[in-house]
């Protein structure tokens, strides 16, 4: 992981600014002489700037995504946890973190902090540009923006704009996370059994009523309890609040 930190007001989609910011990114491969073997990802809700880690078999050597052919960068967007500026970072006006103080941030903020660093790596053209779910947000918002730019998108499981039935899953997320008492301490693990519940109310939606039925139906009918679906749903959870955390999760979820 790399660090780049822009040591000049950022301002916000909002109104408001950060005094600075730091944006953690990850780049494999070699930028050819004409500049013209770009990959640029963009990543979804809770991943990080490590694509070659959560997305094997299309990123690396023999995927899709082929380091000793492309120059790939993949960026942590500002507000996660990742190494870019967000909650847990050291407010400089506080000296302390910011927690739940962190000023809104929008998908148009991210990609401008993702501009930022295509202009320090001397990068003026993008081959190909990929995102899935929110890391397609940020792609779709980029190619607006800066279109003379990129010359390829590849998306998954995204859209131009955030649904009804988006908006009203990432709210009941939030009401999870407040309804924690330690959301409002502002301390460093403050929320995470809000987080849990959230993540659990993220994973039904990530699955649907038949595959639910089909691999977390109980083989025996007279269960009273310990069931296999509870089970999968706490495993969930639990896997997400051992890398993340509430604050920017309700973060990012806004």
């Amino acid at each position: 992981m790399q660090l780049f930190k822009h040591n000049e007001p950022f301002k916000l989609e909002n109104g408001g600014f950060l005094h600075q910011i730091i944006i953690a990114y990850h780049t494999y491969g070699k930028l050819n002489s004409d500049k013209s073997n770009v990959i640029w990802i963009c990543h979804a809700l809770t991943a990080n700037s490590d694509a070659e880690a959560w997305w094997p078999g299309v990123i690396g050597e023999n995927g899709f995504a082929d380091p000793s052919k492309y120059f790939i960068v993949c960026a942590n967007i500002i507000g996660s946890c990742y190494g870019s500026t967000g909650p847990l970072t050291v407010n400089p006006l506080t000296s302390k973190p910011y927690f739940s103080s962190f000023p809104m941030v929008t998908i148009r903020d991210m990609v401008n902090a993702h501009i930022l660093l295509r202009k320090h790596l001397g990068i003026d053209k993008i081959y190909l540009m990929m995102g899935g779910s929110m890391g397609g947000y940020q792609v779709l918002e980029w190619a607006a923006m800066e279109n003379e730019l990129i010359q390829n998108l590849f998306l998954v499981g995204t859209s131009a704009t955030e649904s009804a039935w988006g908006i009203a899953v990432h709210t009941s997320q939030r009401l999870a996370i407040e309804a924690d008492a330690t959301w409002n301490s502002n301390v460093h693990g403050g929320g995470l059994k809000g987080l849990k519940a959230a993540r659990a109310i993220g994973v039904i939606t990530y699955r649907n009523y038949g595959i639910l039925v089909d691999k977390q139906t109980e083989p025996d009918p007279e269960k009273l309890d310990n069931y296999r679906a509870s089970s999968y749903i706490n495993y969930q959870g639990d896997k997400l609040v051992s890398r993340f955390n509430a604050y920017s999760y309700w973060l990012l979820t806004k």
